[in-house]
C-alpha cells in the first residue's frame, strides 16, 4: 500500500464503513467513503492498522467536543442563574 498524507477540509459528511475484509487475510483493507447531501462521495482504503487510528483519533475528538459543549453548557446556565439572582435582587431595592 503507498502511503502518503492529505488533508481534506469537509464539512456536513456522512462516513460509512463497508467491505472490511478480516484483519489476517491477504490485501486486506477497510473501505470508508464520505459523502455529503448532494451524493458527492470520497472513498479511502485504509489498512486495519490506519482504520484504527482513525477510529482513535474521531473518538477522542468527539470525547473533547462533548466535553467542550457541555462546559458551554454550564457556563450559560450559571450565566443565566446570575442574571436572575441579579434581576431578583433588583426588583427587592425598586419598591
Amino acid at each position: 500500500m503507498i502511503n502518503m498524507k492529505v488533508r481534506y477540509e469537509i464539512s456536513d459528511v456522512n462516513l460509512r464503513i463497508s467491505n472490511v475484509t478480516l484483519p489476517n487475510a491477504e490485501d486486506s483493507y477497510v473501505l470508508l467513503k464520505a459523502s455529503d447531501e448532494q451524493n458527492n462521495e470520497v472513498a479511502f482504503a485504509l489498512s486495519h492498522e490506519q482504520a484504527q487510528y482513525l477510529e482513535n483519533e474521531l473518538y477522542e475528538a468527539n470525547r473533547r467536543w462533548k466535553t467542550a459543549l457541555s462546559a458551554q453548557k454550564a457556563e450559560k446556565a450559571t450565566n443565566e442563574s446570575v442574571e436572575a439572582d441579579f434581576n431578583n435582587n433588583e426588583d427587592q431595592f425598586t419598591h
